[in-house]
């Protein structure tokens, strides 16, 4: 339910910054509290699965949108975060 910036293939320097501090806040919010729910959604264009996270209750794609470095996502085109940003 979410995109975040790229740090893999990074279309400019600030999107790479972004990207990192985007896993950094991501792992921050799956260490705060457990998982309390687990909910599959089929796979992504690359074959990826796509599962729903609750962590302490609250959802973690709301809460990755919720810190700026995350945009709602549902398929096709990724956002251009070089012009975004």
């Amino acid at each position: 339910g979410f995109d975040t910036p790229e740090v893999y293939s990074p279309g400019c320097q600030e999107e790479l910054a972004a990207g990192r501090q985007a896993t950094t806040l991501l792992r921050q919010v799956l260490r705060s509290g457990p998982i309390t729910d687990a909910r599959f959604e089929g796979h992504d264009r690359y074959g990826r699965e796509l599962v729903r996270l609750d962590v302490a209750g609250r959802d973690l794609a709301e809460t990755m949108i919720a810190t700026g470095y995350a945009v709602p996502y549902s398929g096709g085109k990724s956002p251009d975060w070089c012009q975004m940003l």
